[in-house]
C-alpha cells in the first residue's frame, strides 16, 4: 500500500510539474492541418515559447478554450472565474509581436469587423464578409502579417501595407484572391497561413485580439527529418 501511494503521488507531482511548465514556459503543439505548408507540415510537433510576451494568467487562457482535445467540453470555458479577467501577471513590453512571427493564438469567436465590413465606412465599396472560425476556442498557428493601425490589402496575391507592397521573406504557396482593404484595429493582429489556398485565417474571420496570443513558435522537434528552427 505504501508503494502504491508513493507511485500515485509521483504521478500527481509529474502532472502538476508538466502543467506548470506548459502554462508558464514551454508548450508542445501538434500541427493538425496543412495551412502552414511548406514551412510547418501536418503532423509536425512544435515547441511554443509561452514566456516570450510575459508571464501569463492560466485562468484567463482557460476561459478561451472551448473543448479539451476536441473531445470533451472545457468546464472553464467562458466561466466567471476569480482572478481570470487579466491576461498577464507580468508583461514584457520589450517583446512585442513582430511581423512574420509564427504565433499560436485563439481566433476571435465573433469577427471584430462584423459580418459585413466597409473600409473606413465607405458604403460605395463592395463589403468584405467575415464568418466565425470553424473551430471556435481552438488554437491556431499562423504567421503575423498585419499590425495594429495598418491598412492591409491583397491584390493579385500580393500584400500591401499602407499602400506599399510587402516583401515576404518566407517560402509560401500563394493564391491570387483579392482581399480588402481593411484597417486593423488597435491591439489586433492580422494572421495568414503560408499555404494561402488552404488556410483559414484573418481573411475569413478577421483580426485576432492581442490578448488571444498564447506564444511564439520556436522549433519543429518531430518527426526527426523535419527538425528545424521556425523562422
Amino acid at each position: 500500500m505504501k508503494s502504491f501511494i508513493n507511485n500515485v503521488l509521483t504521478i500527481i507531482a509529474a502532472i502538476v510539474i508538466a502543467v506548470f511548465i506548459k502554462e508558464f514556459f514551454l508548450e508542445f503543439h501538434l500541427i493538425p492541418t496543412g495551412s502552414m505548408i511548406p514551412n510547418v507540415n501536418v503532423g509536425d510537433r512544435i515547441i511554443v515559447n509561452r514566456l516570450y510576451f510575459g508571464i501569463q494568467n492560466p485562468l484567463y487562457n482557460a476561459k478561451l478554450k472551448k473543448s479539451i482535445m476536441l473531445v470533451a467540453a472545457n468546464p472553464l470555458y467562458k466561466a466567471n472565474l476569480p482572478f481570470s479577467d487579466f491576461k498577464y501577471f507580468v508583461k514584457f513590453n520589450k517583446h512585442q509581436p513582430k511581423r512574420f512571427d509564427v504565433l499560436v493564438f485563439v481566433p476571435p469567436e465573433t469577427p471584430i469587423f462584423g459580418k459585413e465590413y466597409y473600409f473606413d465606412g465607405d458604403h460605395s465599396r463592395e463589403p468584405i464578409y467575415f464568418e466565425p472560425p470553424q473551430l471556435i476556442g481552438e488554437r491556431y498557428v499562423k504567421r503575423l502579417i498585419g499590425l495594429p493601425g495598418e491598412k492591409l490589402e491583397i491584390k493579385n496575391g500580393d500584400i500591401y501595407i499602407n499602400d506599399k507592397k510587402l516583401i515576404e521573406p518566407q517560402v509560401k504557396n500563394n493564391d491570387f484572391i483579392d482581399f480588402g482593404p481593411v484597417r486593423i484595429p488597435p491591439k489586433y493582429y492580422f494572421f495568414m497561413g503560408d499555404n494561402r489556398p488552404r488556410s483559414s485565417d484573418s481573411r475569413y474571420w478577421g483580426a485576432a485580439p492581442e490578448d488571444n496570443i498564447l506564444g511564439k513558435s520556436l522549433v519543429v522537434i518531430w518527426p526527426p527529418k523535419s527538425i528545424k528552427l521556425i523562422k
